[in-house]
């Protein structure tokens, strides 16, 4: 097992407990070890050596034993004894908008809720209604959060699809004869979710049939269908997989129809026929087009000529010198800012902005301007330490429902920088939302918005906001627009990216980052970057401190 799917186990655990509202405290100890030890960068390889789990914050020796047992055998059996005890279904409410644990024990005990199948039902015949705490918006929330989880269906966070295929890759490079394997479909054309994992294992021609008779018994796929070219199965943790052998002489081909979009592929067959070819740089020359990146393969690409030359390159992680927007131990933080600074450091980057929540963020411990201040001169005598590393003031400051910004105007003047987000409200017209984030650009002191929709990917939609609208907006006031990398985010859309840089708004890759392995979430920014693609020079993750709060200083 992966560290990841350990860190799985605990919260599952922790969620059980939560459930059958046993042992508080012993729960409330597994969900703490479990964000520890994502926090922590070594593997879990690693951490099993010796006593090392033991030296991780937050792990004791029966979460330990726990861990140990996970690794080596898949489950522990802690875990196994409460599995039984909570039909399978009542985990799946979780995935319902507003219901945590507590919410669905009493659907579960009082109301026989078992599934989102029940829940909905029960919703439709108003067997809620008498149910203390499940009022008519609560029950509204529920139903626009069971539509919208119809329509998700089985996908997957982009980085849970790339475990899944990177376990799945290394599995089948041990078989004999298999040269390369590739992920393709939404995966590879880094789209922020994926349905299902498209593989394509490249193989001598003489090989293939030993090559398939080796996966047909692969430990790390249960089959449902082997008829065809096309095989079709689950992978460990449930991901539908569609793999298919072929030879080198045709894998160029395979990757472009694999790797998709159906409009891009639609497009290239319009231009004339898909040659069998071993390269697909191959396949667009031979139709007299330039090659296509696979990030750009979606609807609505403009085809360029060979003559026209190659599409513009994005920001590539060699281009960073900095990162915005994380948090440490002031307010949500796991790493106090020295720790975020040396991870900082640690990894080459030049600066990083501190950017924890403001006051009415009171969840989140959100910082009082007495914390404000305090946090600025630790950050002043780090910087005095860390020379020439730099650590920039921000905030993540609240825009409240009236639309105004959660400091005074005073506070926020004082910041190097300031990032506007909304983390209330979300009950709002695409109007009301709209001119929300628009008067936070206005305001002389915010220089970007964090998080412009407030999404959370195949949880929630985020509030509808006219993007157009926002996007004209900050680059009429000279704003930024992030594109929070979280993989949990990814917002902004990348379907607005190319509107942005037409007009010119500057895009930073913020992760959000809440512990030092944060950090490196940068990735999935970076990913959907290259679907714009953003240039290096409009993302101000590229700049240097001097030239960021330059910038900074120059808009109204």
């Amino acid at each position: 097992m992966t560290r990841g799917d350990v860190i799985t186990l605990l919260e599952e655990y922790a969620t059980l407990l939560g459930l059958l509202d046993e042992d508080e405290f012993r729960a409330k100890a597994f969900a703490n070890a479990a964000r520890q030890l994502e926090s922590v960068g070594a593997s879990l390889e690693e951490l099993l050596i010796g006593d090392r789990l033991a030296m991780v914050r937050g792990i004791g020796p029966a979460v330990a034993l726990a861990i140990r047992e996970a690794a080596y055998g898949g489950t522990f059996a802690d875990l196994e004894s409460v599995r039984h005890r909570v039909p399978a279904g009542v985990l799946d409410l979780m995935r319902v908008d507003g219901l945590g644990p507590k919410k669905a024990r009493t659907l579960w005990r009082d109301a026989g809720v078992d599934s989102l199948m029940a829940l909905e039902r029960a919703i439709h015949e108003g067997r809620l209604a008498k149910v203390s705490g499940f009022g008519g918006k609560t029950l509204d929330k529920f139903r626009a959060s069971l539509e919208f989880l119809k329509t998700i269906g089985e996908r997957r966070l982009r980085h849970h699809a790339h475990t899944a295929a990177d376990t799945l890759r290394d599995d089948i490079m041990l078989i004999p004869g298999v040269e390369f394997v590739y992920f393709c479909g939404s995966l590879r054309r880094n789209c922020e979710t994926s349905g299902d994992l498209d593989c394509i294992v490249c193989a001598e021609r003489e090989a293939h049939a030993a090559v398939k008779e080796v996966l047909a018994r692969i430990e790390g796929i249960t089959w449902e269908n082997r008829d065809g070219d096309i095989w079709q199965g689950r992978e460990r943790a449930g991901m539908q997989v569609e793999l298919s052998v072929c030879g080198p002489q045709e894998l160029g081909t395979r990757l472009v129809l694999a790797t998709g979009s159906k409009e891009h592929v639609a497009a290239l067959r319009q231009r004339g026929e898909i040659i069998n070819a071993a390269t697909e740089a191959e396949v667009y020359a031979a139709l007299g087009l330039a090659f296509v990146p696979p990030p750009l393969r979606e609807s609505g690409l403009v085809l360029r000529s060979s003559a026209d030359g190659d599409y513009p390159l994005p920001v590539l992680r060699s281009d960073l010198r900095g990162i915005l927007h994380v948090h440490t131990t002031y307010s949500d933080g796991q790493h106090t800012l020295r720790q975020m600074a040396e991870a900082m450091m640690t990894r080459g980057y030049e600066f990083l902005g501190i950017c924890d929540h403001s006051q009415v963020a009171a969840y989140a411990r959100g910082l009082s301007p007495d914390r404000v201040h305090q946090q600025w001169d630790e950050i002043d005598e780090l910087n005095s330490e860390l020379a020439p590393f730099r650590i920039l003031k921000g905030t993540e400051c609240d825009i409240l429902p009236d639309g105004r910004m959660d400091f005074d105007d005073l506070l926020l003047s004082r910041f190097d920088f300031v990032v506007a987000s909304i983390h209330s409200g979300f009950q709002m017209t695409m109007e009301a939302a709209t001119e929300r984030l628009c008067g936070a650009l206005r305001n002389p002191h915010v220089d970007m918005l964090g998080h412009p929709t407030g999404r959370l990917l195949l949880k929630r939609e985020g509030y509808p906001i006219d993007h157009e609208a926002v996007l004209r907006c900050a680059a009429e006031h000279g704003k930024a627009v992030e594109l929070n990398s979280s993989p949990h985010r990814l917002d902004l859309d990348w379907r607005w990216l190319g509107r942005a840089i037409e007009l010119g708004v500057p895009i930073p890759l913020n992760p959000d980052a809440h512990a030092a392995n944060g950090l490196d979430e940068i990735t999935y920014g970076l990913e959907l970057a290259a679907k714009g693609p953003l240039p290096p020079a409009l993302c101000p993750s590229t700049w240097s401190a001097a030239e960021f709060l330059n910038w900074c200083q120059s808009h109204d």
